[in-house]
């Protein structure tokens, strides 16, 4: 049958051809009539047999159609196809059926911007063949009723016809998918109250993920705004000491010289460590942030100056001229751009330095407030020291070289350092991390979990608007079915279903894009300090794609359901006079599953930000050891010439604090190396009188500040035994030192450590004894987090070493402390006018930057959970409510046969706390399951603490039973005498 249907295919085709050569361009009528009389009327043309004979040589480029009518050859074309100078006919071709298909779904295309005009022509078409099949009839005696009547049943089904034509001329799949959109608006703007709630639910989780995502990708994902950024590493030593566990341990100078000599995988290595600098001379003196680097660290990053240039090998010699780069920010800020910046002089801490360069606007390293780089011209006893840690080290790695590779190499490396100097590298490897994971990685678990809950959000979403829709599709049953009976497939049925849904997540998508934009800047008004690269976080491409596929994604998860279900819907049953669905339909089940769905998973967000709030909470009431309320902390750096001796800085901090105890308000005043909570502090080994000499990496360790007379009264940090530091205690008197109830217990258990003497070193180093004078009680050094460690207090008095240099100052005040912070830089004007005050702030405000990361984290999680509680809530009520409706026959009857108001309300209550029970059990294994990958977000608090699970099982029952109670009056309130007349 196939080859039969080729041949008569064939067949009318060379007809078609040869009449369009006899007669020129005409209607597909003229074609028909003239091949009937051609044949003698033993062919007949039926309507519907010559268009595909027209469409395929149309397509193979032997005829064209004219763009106003009919177009075919004439007499007069030397081939088939010529377009007679017709600026409306498309150009033949020769060049091969691949030219002429495109030329087809060229015609195609076109045809979508023409469609009126082919309507019109295809009408034409129609009526022609009508009114031949008429004139036929009229010609054989039938009167004209009876003739048109005939030649409709010989024509058959015209408007099937058209859709097949329709489908042979045009693009049917982007024809009907521009159909189904206009018939998806008008739906949606029918009902204006449905869309808005809809619309709104998606956005919120849109939102919520494009916010978070906007976050995850500019701290994860995007790479470092530096050249091959891949290639850069950090490189850290990793210490593993009986006293002393480091895994980011701050490599030595002689440690970093033999990596950059020695090593076989990076193309360089560079060095920096941090240090501030006091900017005077033009305007006010101000604080600047810098970084003291080696000159290879800039051709590590790839980066070079915008203005003049970075440093060169001979800059980076401690004979060098000083010499400093600054950032494009403080160029514009402190010297308005001046572009002959190149040829002046700055004044850091008194001394002058040339400006040799202007970074460009974008760079920032290795912290975005740095404004200031200076060589950092170690000497050559600096570069042979493997005992002082205090370098950061950054790397590029060759090509093609692995981080496992260079990992490899600088162990190879440590090993044989701890062979030749093993008093200071026992126990010390190296440790090669790729950079991007050094800034971001401390927050990749708290943004995985965010991003996790997040998702869950937005499922919850999906969940609930799936039941919105299917309560619209019980509504809609009848219209569908009667679009059923009327011929529209269910594939087609579901197609404009799916359409509906998706342009119902597109909008979601445009609003929610806005929630994100919005929760953005909120995020960035607040400036959390721990969260990095802030300023490239915002909607970019990667963001917009994201949400767009999060959007039709999660338009097919909650279209699906309800368009499968709508056309699953028995058509007899729908087109009945006042048919209603079921309570017990498959469309309600549904929706029972959904709502176990969003339930578990609401458990899930619930009890992650449960655990949270338990963490914060335990974490809130852990003892510092001393008490922030009421302190002020500011930070002034006394350097230069005047303060290069220790008498010149003992009497600047006398006279400063008698400055500042003067203040009304101020009850007293005391300075320290680093503030307790700014994650700064420095560790030292010591040596303890008159017990054996250490064994290489066993001595002893312990943090050390140096402090100023009155420092433990003003954070009234308990003295347990002996005595407070004096002014008395001078180079000249007994070096004393105090130490923390932690390092007593740890080094003189069961003795009093009061009178003992320490040195820092081991006993042969030429360093000085200290008497141990006092015994203070433990405080949070580090931060919150970090249990207390040995530590050893240095009187300032004595402390003649230029490290022990003090930069914090705290002041204990009567009452807010903020009310003096303006009193404070005038005072020390008084005291030396070169020294600008920075970082004013209380120490609760310092205590809150400390756990900032954990606030961070509860307050987006309790948000998310807060989102993710009312959605499931609103979701029990929808269902519940809708069980309700459909049920009020059935009420009204029990009522009406003497069931009690209050077994309904039993009856109803119970429906919707099962399906609720059901999906807090399952939250709770799902919980029980993912909460462990949170441990590292928890503090005093187990992943499964049964406290938080308990609470939170309760919470969703309260509100399970708040959602199912409000229905359950309604049914309570059913008058049986409407009821039994419902439907």
């Amino acid at each position: 049958m196939g080859e039969r249907a080729d041949v008569w295919q064939g067949t009318l085709a060379l007809m078609v051809l040869k009449t369009l050569q006899a007669l020129g361009p005409l209607h597909g009528y003229g074609i028909a009539r003239r091949i009937e009389q051609t044949s003698g009327d033993l062919l007949a043309v039926n309507y519907g047999t010559l268009y595909p004979a027209l469409l395929k040589l149309e397509q193979e480029g032997y005829i064209q159609a004219d763009a106003r009518r009919a177009q075919a050859i004439g007499q007069r074309s030397a081939r088939v196809g010529a377009d007679h100078r017709n600026s409306g006919a498309v150009p033949g071709s020769r060049k091969g059926i691949r030219m002429r298909r495109v030329r087809g779904w060229l015609l195609r295309l076109g045809g979508l911007f023409r469609r009126e005009r082919r309507e019109k022509d295809l009408a034409t078409e129609i009526e022609s063949h009508l009114q031949m099949h008429i004139q036929d009839h009229l010609r054989a005696g039938m009167s004209a009723e009876e003739a048109r009547r005939q030649a409709l049943i010989k024509l058959g089904g015209i408007e099937q016809t058209k859709e097949i034509y329709r489908q042979r001329r045009g693009l049917p799949v982007l024809e009907t998918l521009f159909q189904d959109l206009r018939f998806a608006g008008r739906m949606l703007l029918k009902n204006p109250g449905f869309t808005a709630v809809v619309v709104l639910t998606i956005a919120l989780g849109v939102g919520a993920n494009a916010a978070i995502f906007s976050v995850v990708h500019a701290v994860l994902l995007k790479p470092l705004p530096y050249p091959e950024s891949d290639r850069l590493v950090m490189v850290w030593e990793k210490v593993s000491l009986p006293n002393y566990q480091n895994d980011q341990n701050e490599p030595s100078p002689g440690n970093f010289a033999d990596w950059r000599s020695q090593n076989s995988v990076f193309e360089n290595l560079g060095a920096y460590r941090n240090r501030s600098f006091n900017l005077t001379g033009a305007g006010e003196p101000v604080r600047v942030e810098a970084e003291q680097v080696s000159a290879g660290l800039f051709s590590v990053l790839k980066v070079n100056a915008a203005l003049g240039r970075v440093f060169t090998a001979e800059d980076d010699q401690p004979a060098g001229r000083h010499v400093v780069v600054m950032s494009d920010g403080l160029w514009k800020s402190r010297f308005g751009s001046n572009a002959k910046i190149l040829s002046k002089t700055i004044l850091l801490d008194g001394e002058s330095y040339n400006v040799v360069g202007v970074m460009p606007p974008d760079f920032h390293f290795p912290d975005r407030n740095d404004q200031l780089w200076v060589p950092i011209a170690m000497t050559s006893q600096d570069l042979a020291n493997h005992g002082s840690h205090f370098l950061l080290v950054t790397a590029r790695l060759k090509r093609n070289v692995t981080l496992a590779q260079a990992q490899g190499d600088l162990n190879r490396l440590a090993q044989h350092l701890t062979e030749l100097y093993p008093d200071t590298n026992t126990g010390v490897q190296a440790k090669v991390i790729a950079l991007r994971e050094e800034i971001a990685g401390p927050m990749r678990p708290v943004l995985v979990a965010l991003f996790g809950a997040v998702g869950f959000v937005l499922l919850i979403v999906c969940a609930n608007v799936a039941s919105l829709l299917l309560g619209r599709a019980s509504a809609r049953h009848r219209e569908i079915g009667i679009r059923i009976a009327l011929g529209a497939g269910r594939i087609r049925i579901l197609r404009q279903l799916l359409t509906e849904s998706a342009l119902l997540a597109l909008l979601g998508c445009v609003f929610g894009l806005l929630f994100a934009r919005w929760g953005i800047l909120t995020l960035k008004l607040l400036n959390p300090p721990h969260i990095p690269r802030m300023d490239e976080i915002h909607i970019d491409t990667s963001v917009l794609f994201f949400s767009l596929a999060i959007s039709v994604l999660a338009g097919f998860i909650f279209g699906v359901l309800p368009a499968l279900q709508a056309t699953r819907d028995n058509i007899n049953d729908s087109l009945k006079e006042g048919a209603r669905e079921s309570a017990g339909g498959a469309s309600l089940r549904t929706r029972n599953l959904l709502v176990i769905l969003e339930t578990a998973l609401g458990v899930v967000v619930v009890i992650g930000a449960g655990l949270l709030l338990r963490s914060f909470l335990i974490l809130e009431r852990v003892p510092l050891g001393f008490q922030p309320r009421s302190v002020l902390t500011f930070r002034i750096i006394p350097r230069g010439e005047r303060y290069s001796q220790l008498a010149g800085r003992t009497a600047f901090y006398q006279q400063a604090m008698e400055r500042i105890e003067a203040l009304p308000g101020v009850k007293s005043a005391a300075a320290v190396s680093f503030i307790p909570l700014t994650f700064a502090r420095s560790s030292k080994g010591f040596s303890i009188e008159g017990r054996v000499a250490p064994a290489a990496g066993e001595i002893p360790m312990a943090a050390y500040d140096a402090v100023t007379p009155g420092y433990f009264g003003s954070l009234q940090i308990s003295l347990q035994s002996g005595r407070d530091f004096s002014w008395g205690d001078t180079p000249q008197a007994q070096r004393v030192v105090i130490i923390n109830k932690t390092m007593a217990r740890t080094y003189w258990s069961g003795e009093d450590p009061l009178g003992k003497r320490i040195k820092f070193g081991t006993p042969d180093d030429p360093f000085p004894w200290w008497t141990i004078a006092g015994v203070v009680g433990d405080i949070r050094e580090y931060d919150v987090l970090t249990a207390p460690r040995p530590t050893v207090y240095l009187p300032v008095s004595q402390a003649d070493d230029s490290n022990y240099l003090l930069r914090d100052w705290v002041v204990r005040t009567n009452g807010d402390p903020l009310t003096i912070a303006s009193s404070i830089p005038a005072a020390m004007r008084q005291v030396d006018p070169d020294l600008p005050v920075s970082r004013l702030r209380s120490l609760e405000q310092l205590r809150n930057i400390s756990v900032a990361p954990q606030r961070f984290s509860l307050s987006l999680f309790g948000l998310f959970a807060a989102l993710a509680l009312v959605l499931a809530a609103v979701g029990i009520y929808g269902v519940m409510t809708y069980s309700v409706a459909q049920q009020t026959r059935e009420i009204g009857i029990r009522i009406a046969m003497g069931a009690r108001r209050g077994d309904v309300v039993k009856l109803v209550l119970g429906e919707g706390l099962r399906h609720a029970a059901l999906g807090v059990i399952l939250g709770l294994a799902g919980a029980f399951a993912l909460t462990r990958l949170m441990e590292r977000l928890l503090y005093g608090v187990r992943p499964t603490d049964p406290i938080t699970f308990a609470c939170v099982t309760l919470l969703l029952a309260g509100v399970a039973l708040l959602a199912c109670y409000l229905p359950a009056r309604r049914a309570m309130r059913v008058d049986p005498i409407i009821a039994l007349r419902h439907e």
